[in-house]
């Protein structure tokens, strides 16, 4: 019987650019937009931005650019800058049944379609290919990966083997990358994730940089493991999955996962976004003044109580994983994206007090529908003894409540015209959007302004 790494092997090599069917591509191109405008509007995040002078300091080749810093280095480290500075602002994508983000995969894959002058259209056939690899390694993972303790590292097996389809190797080329990439990709502890430290964007760097690394080996001529995936003691069991798990396979090619891919409307970890939603909402339809509140009462389901019932912080990291911060902020301003975590904002003293007052439990009837759902429902009250409520059920940004193509734009240009100017930024989205043939580094001096590798 073929196993699962084999099987997703054959079909990232077999798959054309011809077999995507236009929803797919359609996503696929909204992906790499806001994978563009996360990178970009994260490079200038402190934590980020101390990693990418780390990288520019240790020099290399220059293969790839770091996107917003004006200069290129190897692959391997321009996926893991590009990787940390699309991280850290917590404003990517998620796969709600996988408990991770499959963006993790796109630096690398971007790094190498841009050194091998690969156009538009292999990068969106290994993107759709690499997302397709990851979710269903990860969905067979979560929730069990998590709730033991252990982040989906799914996309860097997705990143192998879509970097491994761009280096042009075929099927057994594919299965070795995924196999070495298994040398390469961290074993990462969740708690560490959101214990708030600002080391934490470099989780998602190394996940890139893996893959890179895997479908490097694996062009060179070195073996990976071939049964990684669905050995008794490999990947998926490891990580609290069942290796004999169907949906591993089934429907390759049929069935579209990456149709389910969320996009967020609000920069911060998905399980703090049904809270952010309901206060943005009650505090725009009631005019509620974030000084009157006096408490904040969010039942949700129970990864979001394990996961993000954090302490408010003082800086990017901790406040992006923090339920009470973007619960406030949200009442605060009634939005949550990069400007909530300028570091005038992550130190107000009201929006602080409001977090303060947030109280998080876990609802039976909302944890029951997890994953399904991400249902949160909220309650506000004010000085005067006013009650405000609202359930959310599905965020905006959610596969079943997606954001309109004139959101995700508004989105990606707020994030990418102050980095890229406006010029560059709107004509790299039009690229992006509407062209397939264009080489990627064109796409990419566009984006970067001029500035290629």
């Amino acid at each position: 019987m073929e196993g699962a790494t084999r099987a997703l092997a054959r079909f990232t090599a077999g798959l054309t650019f011809a077999d995507l069917p236009e929803p797919v591509v359609a996503k696929a191109r909204h992906l790499l937009l806001d994978y563009f405008g996360a990178a970009l509007a994260g490079g200038r995040v402190p934590e980020a931005a101390t990693i990418t002078e780390m990288v520019r300091a240790r020099g290399g080749v220059a293969e790839a650019t770091v996107l917003g810093a004006g200069f290129a280095t190897t692959l391997p480290d321009a996926a893991y800058a590009n990787g940390a500075a699309a991280d850290v602002l917590e404003h990517q994508d998620g796969y709600r049944f996988g408990g991770f983000h499959p963006s993790h995969a796109l630096p690398a894959l971007l790094a190498v379609a841009e050194s091998r002058d690969a156009d538009l259209g292999e990068l969106l056939t290994a993107v759709v290919a690499a997302y397709e690899v990851a979710n269903r390694i990860g969905r067979v993972m979560h929730p069990g990966a998590t709730t033991a303790g252990w982040f989906p590292v799914a996309a860097g097996y997705g990143a192998a083997a879509g970097c491994a389809k761009l280096l042009g190797l075929g099927e057994d080329g594919i299965v070795s990358a995924i196999g070495a990439a298994g040398f390469f990709v961290p074993a990462v502890l969740i708690e560490s994730i959101f214990a708030g430290f600002t080391v934490k964007p470099a989780f998602a760097g190394q996940i890139a940089r893996a893959g890179v690394e895997g479908a490097l080996h694996a062009h060179a001529g070195l073996t990976g493991w071939d049964e990684l995936v669905e050995h008794p003691r490999g990947l998926v069991s490891l990580f609290r999955g069942d290796p004999a798990d169907s949906r591993l396979t089934d429907g390759l090619g049929d069935e579209w996962t990456i149709l389910e891919v969320h996009q967020k409307r609000f920069a911060g970890c998905r399980h703090t976004h049904g809270a952010a939603q309901a206060c943005a909402e009650l505090a725009a339809e009631h005019d509620l003044d974030p000084a009157e509140v006096t408490g904040v009462d969010v039942e949700t389901y129970g990864v979001a109580k394990i996961l993000v019932d954090r302490p408010a912080g003082r800086s990017v990291v901790p406040c992006t994983l923090s339920l009470p911060y973007v619960a406030a902020v949200a009442l605060a301003d009634r939005d949550v994206s990069a400007a909530q975590y300028a570091p005038g904002r992550t130190g107000d003293p009201v929006v602080h007090r409001v977090a303060a007052a947030v109280r998080i439990r876990v609802a039976p009837d909302l944890d029951e529908r997890y994953p399904g759902h991400t249902a949160t429902r909220v309650t506000v009250t004010t000085r005067d003894g006013s009650v405000y409520r609202k359930q959310v059920d599905l965020p905006s940004g959610d596969s079943r409540n997606p954001l309109t193509s004139e959101e995700l734009i508004g989105k990606y240009r707020g994030s990418a015209v102050p980095v890229a100017g406006e010029h560059a930024a709107d004509h790299a989205a039009e690229l992006l959007l509407d062209a397939t043939g264009i080489p990627v580094r064109t796409l990419v001096t566009t984006m970067t302004g001029g500035h290629p590798c």
